[in-house]
C-alpha cells in the first residue's frame, strides 16, 4: 500500500498515540477509520479532516463489538489497505497484588484484540489481492519490564510475538506486519498519579504536583532527559505502514531508554 492513496483502520484513535496517527495520515492523504470508545472524543477526531475521516465507535474489550469493527471500517471506506493498533490499556500492579480481572482485561485489548482484527483485516486484503500493510504499537516494557508493569509487559512482549507470526505467515499475501515500541511518551495514560492499591488518588494542586514528579522521574530514565511526544511517535509508525520491503521487525524508538 501507498499511505498517500490508502485505506487506514485506526484503534485507540480518540487520544494520545493514536490521535496522532490520524492526524498524520490526513496530512499524507489517507483515508481513515477511527476507532475508540468515547465517542464525544472520537467526533472531535473527526473533524481533523470531515472528508478523510470516519468515526467508528467500538469497545475493543468487547466481544460482540470487536468482531463487527473492521468490517464496519472497510464497508465506510470502500475496502481496507492498513491497519495500525494503536489502542492500549495498562493497570500498574506490583505482583503481590495483582488480580485475575486486570490482567485479562489487560489481555483482552492489548493482546487478543489485535490479533483476531488483524486476522479479519488479512482477509479482507487477500480478497481485494493487493495486499496490505498492519502495525502494531508495543513497548519498550515488552523486553525491559518495570516494577508493577508485569501484566502489562507481558501482553506487549506476546503482542510482538503475535506480530512476527503474522508477518511470517502472510507474507506470502503481500501483506506486511511490523510493530513500533516507544518508550514513555506523554500520554493521558502516563499522566495518571501512580498510587498503592486501595490509596486513595489526590486532586487538585497535590494531584498535579504528584504527576509532575512522576514525569520528571519517567524523563530522567531516557539519556536524551526527556519523554516521547505522541506526534513523534506517529511520524514513525505511519513510515513503517509505508515501508514496502519491511516485515516483522519491532522498530524502538524510546529516547535511549533501552540502552
Amino acid at each position: 500500500m501507498r499511505v498517500s492513496s490508502g485505506r487506514v483502520l485506526v484503534t485507540g484513535a480518540s487520544r494520545g498515540i493514536g490521535r496522532a496517527v490520524v492526524a498524520h495520515l490526513v496530512e499524507c492523504g489517507a483515508r481513515i477509520a477511527a476507532v475508540g470508545r468515547d465517542e464525544e472524543a472520537l467526533m472531535q477526531v473527526a473533524r481533523i479532516s470531515s472528508r478523510q475521516v470516519t468515526a467508528v465507535v467500538g469497545d475493543l474489550a468487547r466481544e460482540h463489538e470487536r468482531e463487527l469493527l473492521v468490517g464496519h471500517a472497510a464497508e465506510a471506506l470502500g475496502g481496507l489497505d492498513g491497519v495500525v493498533h494503536c489502542a492500549g490499556l495498562v493497570k500498574y500492579e506490583p505482583v503481590g497484588t495483582m488480580t485475575p480481572q486486570a490482567l485479562e482485561m489487560m489481555w483482552r485489548v492489548n493482546q487478543l484484540a489485535p490479533t483476531l482484527l488483524s486476522q479479519e483485516a488479512a482477509r479482507i486484503m487477500v480478497q481485494q489481492g493487493h495486499g496490505g500493510s498492519i502495525v502494531t504499537v508495543s513497548s519498550t516494557l515488552a523486553e525491559r519490564p518495570a516494577p508493577s508493569t508485569v501484566g502489562y509487559a507481558g501482553t506487549k512482549a506476546a503482542l510482538e510475538a503475535t506480530t512476527r507470526g503474522l508477518a511470517k505467515e502472510l507474507a506470502a499475501r503481500s501483506i506486511r506486519v511490523n510493530a513500533v515500541a516507544p518508550g514513555v511518551v506523554d500520554t493521558d495514560m502516563v499522566r495518571q498519579p501512580r498510587v498503592a492499591p486501595g490509596t486513595q488518588v489526590p486532586v487538585g494542586a497535590e494531584r498535579d504536583r504528584m504527576v509532575a514528579e512522576q514525569l520528571e522521574a519517567l524523563a530522567y530514565l531516557h539519556p536524551l532527559g526527556r519523554l516521547g511526544n505522541a506526534a513523534e511517535v506517529a511520524e514513525l509508525i505511519v513510515q513503517v505502514l509505508d515501508a514496502e520491503w519491511m516485515t516483522g521487525s519491532v522498530v524502538t524508538l524510546d529516547g535511549g531508554l533501552s540502552l
